[in-house]
């Protein structure tokens, strides 16, 4: 039984899938109170969904709403829409203005580093080995 992400009943079971040594398991469920279904996906497919895509099925859009991983499963929660209901396919609503503690205030940029004359042109002098290691050698027997 998975529980309604809105309404927070359970769902019933809508389609199970019975292969080789697997009998019974249910991969999608359906909420009958406000129409929310759910199926399991693969995990790897995590990072290709978003959060608010409108898919079309069978004719009618239905829109992602949630998502979430247990175990080694992928649950896709999906609401359907009403016809003629915006698919949010536009741009993304605008960021709300950051009212923080630091918003007024600009960090000014670093002013830039001199550079070497051109008269000047020398290689930085080679490193000796005991120059480059972090420890001093230990001096004595053991």
């Amino acid at each position: 039984m998975r529980a309604c992400p809105k309404c927070g009943e359970a769902m019933e079971v809508a389609q199970s899938l019975t292969v080789g040594g697997l009998e019974n398991k249910d991969i999608a469920w359906r909420c009958d109170r406000d129409g929310v279904t759910a199926e399991l996906r693969h995990p790897v497919q995590y990072v290709h969904i978003n959060i608010g895509d409108v898919d079309d099925v069978n004719g009618r859009r239905r829109r992602l709403m949630h998502r979430e991983i247990r175990g080694a499963e992928l649950i896709v929660y999906h609401e359907w829409l009403a016809p003629g209901a915006p698919d949010g396919s536009g741009p993304p609503p605008a960021r709300p203005a950051n009212t923080g503690k630091r918003a007024g205030h600009r960090i000014p940029a670093k002013p830039a580093t001199a550079r070497r004359s051109a008269a000047r042109k020398t290689r930085p002098t080679k490193r000796s080995v005991a120059a480059r290691r972090r420890r001093p050698r230990r001096r004595g027997t053991r």
